[in-house]
């Protein structure tokens, strides 16, 4: 099932958003520096629960299988490392 924030718990944000999508966003910014020095450009996926970048890859489908290999059957969030996020998630 998909949890949603509440509006008011996401300072500066004026519309829902999902759980999966603000726990991937403060991971990476937790690793935004790291990442965009050696992966800029390329598809991260995050493994919201353990807080761990679980794949990296040239493609979504790349990033991916890296991270359900390393996390089976977990959700995950996608986000394209950079400035220009391109943000998406599986479950």
């Amino acid at each position: 099932m998909l949890e949603w924030a509440e509006p008011n718990d996401l300072v500066g944000v004026s519309e829902m958003k999902s759980v999966l999508v603000v726990k991937g966003e403060e991971i990476y910014e937790q690793n935004k520096e790291k990442l965009e020095k050696a992966y800029r450009g390329k598809i991260v996926a995050i493994e919201t629960e353990s807080g761990t970048i679980a794949g990296i890859g040239e493609t979504l489908d790349e990033a991916y299988e890296k991270a359900r290999k390393k996390y089976p059957g977990k959700k995950f969030y996608f986000r394209k490392v950079g400035p220009h996020p391109a943000p998406t998630y599986l479950f």
